[in-house]
């Protein structure tokens, strides 16, 4: 068993690198003619150019790994079905479900690579990319806003932050004020101040007013410093504007815990996040697709029926995900279930037809 493994799998990895590398190849191409125009403004060098899109070719190939899984799984098991040696296979007392299983297994591993692909390796080339584009081609500094205006924050125990400026370099913020409301968003407190500086992890306020209401009748006093107990670090209170592919899960979280403190919708954050974890199963999906139809690859005309199927199939599964993940960019889905219902129905659908495959 161990020896027909390994030639099972060592036939799929061949065409599963061919394939990866080839339709990474055609996008990089696509996308030298694409950005020609830019390139020519900027007289970008060749090596500029080379080193600008292949920084971000690991972010091309792991776009195209199911089309490659797909391929690679009909041309792997259809060719063994093709050449009879399914049925070798089956004479020599091998149930076809362990061969079934090991390519889900190696779909499960293509979705993990392809997860740790997003987490540890397109965050860092995509940065070397916006590096190379703006430093390099452009000649411009990277945009790294510190300064910004008009900040809003919905703090919790119904407390709400609101400052003109806030400076990120210099850890401070200017015309301050903070308001605390009950449970039924009666104010109990109002608090003004003219500066705020970060001091020991902590907000301080400098020169300043605290008013506290009380029924009908308020009280007021003056201060020189305000210890406000926010423990936000002026980082944490700064929005950017970000590529989702630059960031990895703990900065997708923070992210999205940053738009819903400053009352933004963190929906279609939520849905990337969430679509990052189902695509692990999107190429078991896609072999447990693929399968029945390889199988059925034993001539020329099975050839080509099977593989027009099995594309279709997979472009319904992506068609579905697109319209779930529409759906819940408009509250129509949870960002959970906009991610996840086609995993669930191509899922199902996947276990019917592998039932139906003649062991």
């Amino acid at each position: 068993m161990r020896i027909l493994y390994f030639y099972i799998t060592k036939k799929f990895l061949k065409i599963f690198a061919a394939a990866s590398i080839v339709f990474g190849v055609v996008v990089l191409i696509s996308e030298v003619f694409r950005q020609i125009s830019f390139y020519i403004e900027y007289e970008a060098t060749a090596g500029l150019i080379a080193a600008h899109l292949i920084t971000k070719l690991p972010w091309w190939i792991i776009q195209v790994l199911p089309i490659a899984t797909l391929l690679s799984l009909l041309f792997s098991l259809g060719d063994l079905s093709s050449k009879n040696e399914i049925t070798a296979i089956k004479a020599a007392g091998i149930n076809l479900w362990n061969i079934i299983i090991m390519f889900l297994v190696l779909g499960f591993a293509i979705g993990m690579a392809d997860l740790g692909a997003r987490e540890f390796i397109v965050p860092k080339t995509t940065y070397l990319n916006e590096i190379i584009q703006f430093e390099k081609i452009e000649k411009k500094q990277l945009a790294i806003i510190t300064e910004f205006e008009n900040v809003v924050v919905s703090l919790e125990n119904n407390v709400r932050l609101t400052a003109q400026h806030l400076s990120v370099d210099n850890n401070i913020m200017t015309d301050i004020v903070l308001e605390y409301y009950d449970d039924d968003f009666h104010i109990q407190k109002l608090v003004i101040a003219e500066k705020a500086v970060w001091r020991d992890g902590s907000w301080i306020l400098e020169n300043g007013i605290e008013r506290d209401f009380y029924d009908n009748i308020w009280s007021e006093k003056v201060f020189n410093e305000y210890d406000t107990s926010i423990h936000l670090a002026p980082q944490d209170l700064a929005i950017r504007d970000v590529h989702y592919e630059s960031m990895t899960t703990a900065e997708f979280k923070k992210y999205i815990n940053q738009l819903r403190l400053f009352g933004y919708d963190a929906s279609k954050a939520r849905i990337v996040l969430n679509t990052r974890y189902a695509m692990i199963f999107c190429h078991v999906i896609v072999m447990m697709i693929g399968i029945p139809f390889a199988l059925g690859m034993n001539n020329n005309f099975g050839k080509i029926i099977s593989f027009t199927l099995a594309l279709a199939m997979t472009f319904a599964y992506w068609g579905i995900q697109a319209i779930t993940q529409s759906m819940g960019q408009n509250n129509l889905l949870s960002p959970f279930l906009s991610a996840w219902v086609p995993n669930f129905i191509f899922l199902s659908i996947g276990v019917y037809m592998l039932k139906n495959v003649r062991k």
